[in-house]
């Protein structure tokens, strides 16, 4: 897995320069597989044990590790929360977990009034130097805060998701039907079985759970309302998933080691505040864009 030495530098107040960091990792915790100069940076390229995946896939959890090992204090993660208003998640969108042995959590946020565009500089920078490609500022943020807690994140365009007949939306998350097919966002279409996992609006698959999102849900330059999710998936079933339909991604790699599911809500948190703070281009989408301030759903 991919770490930024600079990103752990800004973390852990370590004086090790990258070799030496690599070094240190790989005598006392893991392995580090390789190193690799890119601008800047250096990225380390980190063999982490299976029983690890869980604290240790994102930064945060990582520069704990190295912060243990030497002694040392990691920069505080503390994150604001959204300020607090009439309007509730709550009154934009209902869940409905099915069999909860599939799905031990389901944290979600709503957002309004969002302007699409591309990632500032900064950003778009970091996820490249771990491996991931700049996709617009509401991808490259989820990107961006699995990449920093280890936690899968995903966005559906709200307005998107089928009503069922009433103005509030739906989130269901359920096994596939027989027969049932989802087109992802790569554009790929995948037959589905009574073993994979989705998430759906009630009635049309949605993404992938765990795995991949769907094009019908997907981010476009016209999405203004936008659901967040944070969950936590039976990782054997997102095994399962993964295998029968030969797809693995960054999000099922985690999830299939098993992820806290009292991360949930903070990771929502944290990319609630990144993208309302600094997640965007403002010379591309301009000011004065609002946050409708959500209740989390459990």
């Amino acid at each position: 897995m991919k770490f930024s030495y600079n990103w752990l530098k800004e973390l852990v107040p370590f004086k090790e320069s990258p070799k030496e960091l690599a070094e240190f990792l790989t005598m006392r915790a893991f392995e580090v597989e390789s190193m690799e100069k890119k601008g800047s940076d250096t990225v380390l390229d980190v063999k982490l044990l299976p029983n690890r995946v869980t604290d240790t896939s994102g930064h945060t959890g990582l520069a704990r590790e190295i912060a243990a090992l030497k002694n040392l204090k990691v920069k505080s993660s503390k994150f604001k929360q959204v300020s607090k208003s009439k309007v509730q998640a709550r009154d934009f969108l209902r869940v409905k977990i099915e069999n909860p042995d599939d799905c031990l959590r389901y944290t979600a946020r709503v957002m309004t009034d969002v302007c699409v565009g591309p990632s500032p500089k900064w950003l778009r920078e970091r996820l490249e130097v771990c491996g991931l490609q700049s996709i617009n500022n509401i991808v490259d943020a989820t990107n961006y805060v699995m990449l920093e807690l280890g936690q899968p994140l995903h966005a559906f365009d709200y307005e998107k998701l089928g009503s069922g007949g009433s103005q509030k939306k739906s989130i269901v998350i359920r096994r596939a039907k027989k027969g049932e097919k989802i087109e992802t966002l790569d554009k790929k279409i995948y037959e589905l079985t009574p073993e994979v996992l989705l998430i759906t609006d009630g009635k049309h698959p949605l993404a992938i759970a765990g795995i991949k999102g769907g094009m019908a849900s997907g981010i476009g330059e016209n999405t203004h309302i936008i659901v967040l999710e944070s969950a936590n998936f039976d990782p054997m079933r997102v095994r399962i998933a993964s295998q029968l339909l030969r797809l693995k991604t960054d999000a099922s790699y985690r999830f299939e080691h098993g992820m806290d599911p009292n991360e949930t809500m903070q990771a929502v948190d944290r990319l609630a505040e990144l993208f309302r703070d600094g997640g965007r281009d403002r010379d591309s989408c301009g000011e004065g864009r609002h946050f409708e301030p959500p209740r989390i759903i459990r």
